[in-house]
């Protein structure tokens, strides 16, 4: 069967109403395809939502001021509106420019698409299986295994791969057939990109050899997206188990009762769910054989996105924080009621008269006797031996255990000295002698800290 335009109308077919159709166009073989037929479709009285055109200058080939101008004039000539995006790439160390360059596309449609609309790729069956290659040669899981989907959420709205069903050979014979016209990406015929290695190289000799391969790797990459179905229906049977109140928080008890390899399938998946790019294969291994059964109640794991710790009995996705400035500084909370902390916060102070009104005591909120002069903002240094107001002499560390303060906040708690005395551990307690009687002019101070967990990136 070859392909003809009608054939891809029962997938336009399936969107929700009302949807506009937005066509990503490049101008070369497999965008021209889709937008003739989006045309023949349309001008047909089949198609009857708004459709329109969208090309992104990369300005990576001198040609791309040709490509932009080509892709308008095509869509003039079909009465499609059309609107294109110039984006700059700033490759570094490690990163492809064809990885780059397909996220600032990316970029540029999820910022474009509003509700509901759909923006139609022209992927093929050929591209499938280019992308089978490149994510097996990359050591992929099922996730990766199982192919690009026809369909997805993307930004505000929606993508859909009508031609993905369809091989290149008969694209071709339709675009030779319809008499259309397209652009030769010069970089295609490149063999240092990997894509085009296994498209030039490697495919022509499988498909000589085995005609039928892409049936059969497609039955493939359909069990491998139901391996990871399944995975992903295990992992939220085991998150419910593990899982606090916090989603960015596992417990490790029941995660340590699990096999390894459960493990790290939890851990995959909990961190998909809070948008944290899992780590490679070394170090999930890592995580799972090294810090999770480890006797260091603080493992740190670093990752692209910030980093996995160990907190205690708990598993914390962390974002990338910023560095602690540890010089202590002076602070007159009478003057200034507010201070800034450097990469920590803030602390706040509110004064209240003699005979005043004042808060009602409670934990964190014991009142200050106002010192004489300013105070010092230092951090703990260890072993620090402290007489809170009514609690005894502690060890520091002990005090910050027994706190309601997360773990991972401790070594940043802020300490009030007035002349190398301790006198408030803001939102904690007071020391002993240092409380505000009844009637005195008194302080309140409270820290403002710093949120420290993994916050998933905004679309913007």
């Amino acid at each position: 069967m070859n392909y003809e335009a009608p054939l891809i109308l029962p997938e336009l077919e399936q969107l929700a109403e009302p949807v506009s159709l937005v066509v990503a166009l490049s101008g070369g073989l497999d965008s021209m395809v889709l937008l003739e037929s989006v045309t023949r479709l349309r001008d047909a009285g089949l198609l009857k939502r708004p459709l329109r055109a969208l090309h992104v200058h990369h300005g990576l080939s001198p040609a791309a001021d040709h490509w932009l101008e080509f892709c308008a004039e095509q869509c003039a000539r079909r009465n499609i509106h059309y609107e294109h995006a110039r984006v700059s790439l700033d490759q570094r160390d490690g990163e492809s420019l064809e990885a780059l360059a397909r996220k600032a596309r990316y970029r540029v449609f999820s910022d474009t698409l509003g509700t509901n609309q759909c923006l139609l790729l022209g992927h093929h069956q050929d591209d499938q299986m280019e992308q089978l290659l490149l994510r097996l040669s990359r050591g992929s899981g099922p996730g990766g295994l199982s192919g690009m989907p026809k369909s997805r959420i993307l930004g505000a709205g929606s993508l859909l791969r009508p031609l993905l069903g369809f091989p290149r050979r008969q694209l071709r014979q339709f675009a030779e057939t319809a008499g259309l016209q397209w652009i030769e990406d010069e970089s295609n015929a490149s063999l240092r990109f990997d894509r085009n290695f296994w498209r030039r190289e490697i495919l022509p000799r499988i498909e000589q050899r085995f005609p039928g391969y892409r049936d059969s790797w497609q039955k493939s990459m359909a069990l491998c997206a139901e391996a990871e179905l399944l995975g992903e229906q295990l992992a939220g049977q085991d998150l419910a188990l593990t899982a606090s109140e916090e989603p960015r928080i596992l417990n490790l008890a029941p995660l340590l009762k699990l096999s390894p390899a459960r493990q790290r399938n939890l851990l995959r998946h909990w961190m998909l769910r809070a948008g944290f790019t899992p780590p490679g294969w070394q170090t999930m291994h890592r995580l799972s054989d090294e810090i999770l059964p480890g006797s260091s109640p603080a493992a740190r794991l670093d990752c692209a996105d910030g980093a996995v710790q160990r907190f205690g009995a708990q598993l914390v996705l962390m974002g990338p924080a910023a560095k602690l400035e540890t010089r202590s500084c002076q602070w007159d909370p009478r003057r200034d009621p507010q201070l800034s902390l450097a990469g920590n916060g803030s602390l706040t102070s509110s004064l209240y008269n003699a005979g005043g009104q004042r808060p009602e005591q409670r934990a964190g909120g014991l009142l200050l006797r106002v010192p004489e002069g300013s105070l010092t903002v230092a951090y703990r240094s260890g072993g620090e031996p402290v007489r809170l107001a009514g609690r005894g002499c502690k060890p520091l560390r002990k005090v910050l255990q027994e706190s309601n303060l997360p773990a991972w906040l401790r070594a940043r708690q802020p300490l009030l000295f007035q002349q190398d005395r301790l006198v408030c551990i803001p939102g904690i307690g007071i020391a002993d002698g240092y409380l505000a009687a009844p009637g005195e002019q008194a302080l309140s101070v409270s820290w403002q800290a710093p949120d420290l967990l993994f916050h998933r990136p905004s679309r913007d």
